[in-house]
């Protein structure tokens, strides 16, 4: 598949009303920036059939507490899927076909992950486009969620930290750092995130590429520090 073919496959699954948007298969459709031969159905398929089988770890399951414990079991000790420390700038972290097979990503792809797996278990998990660090939220508790860390469960406060720890000023700090992105919003910022490697490499063809599928994803996003990576 050429760079036209791929750029207008992501055009197609994103240029839509965002609740119609089928995120898992526009973030594979992104990968073939890197992988123009890259098949989505199968990847799809596995996707699916980690859902199905975390469904089953849930069945029965009422209270909160043990909900997201058995789902942060699942994904996060039985699937092993975790935070890639070592190289967290390995393009490949960025990349849902290869976070899928290497069990290694971003804060972002590895919420992608959650949710889609989350949301097949009848659990409606959201992303959070906090600054530098991608979390998530369970819609029915409330609970904010960094699934880099193991699903870790984070208070306000420990937001409040992480945002100073990251070198943004606490006066800066506002609770709409802390609101949900919109799917659009999402794969924007996964393309930003691939921006960096490609930009080192002087890669000006996979540039474009990103800045195709900018266009197609464009929608107003956060305003401020909120705008950040990974």
């Amino acid at each position: 598949m050429g760079n036209a073919e791929a750029i207008a496959l992501f055009e197609d699954l994103v240029r839509r009303d965002d609740a119609a948007i089928h995120l898992p298969a526009a973030a594979l459709a992104m990968a073939r920036i890197a992988y123009p031969n890259l098949a989505l159905a199968p990847h799809l398929a596995n996707l699916s059939d980690m859902g199905r089988l975390a469904a089953e770890r849930l069945r029965g399951v009422i209270s909160a507490d043990d909900r997201i414990a058995r789902l942060n079991h699942y994904v996060f000790s039985e699937l092993g899927f975790e935070g890639n420390r070592k190289d967290y700038y390995d393009p490949r972290n960025s990349f849902l076909n290869e976070v899928l097979d290497r069990r290694l990503g971003l804060p972002i792809t590895l919420s992608l992950v959650y949710i889609e797996i989350a949301a097949a278990c009848r659990v409606t998990v959201e992303g959070i486009g906090f600054p530098g660090h991608f979390l998530v939220r369970d819609v029915a508790t409330g609970w904010i969620l960094d699934v880099f860390n193991g699903g870790r469960r984070l208070e306000v406060a420990d937001c409040r930290d992480m945002f100073v720890e990251q070198g943004f000023e606490r006066r800066e700090w506002t609770d709409t750092l802390l609101v949900s992105v919109t799917k659009k919003q999402f794969l924007l910022r996964m393309i930003n995130n691939l921006r960096r490697p490609y930009a080192e490499a002087d890669d000006t063809q996979r540039l474009g590429m990103l800045d195709a599928m900018a266009a197609a994803a464009a929608e107003s996003s956060q305003p401020g520090v909120s705008a950040m990576l990974h």
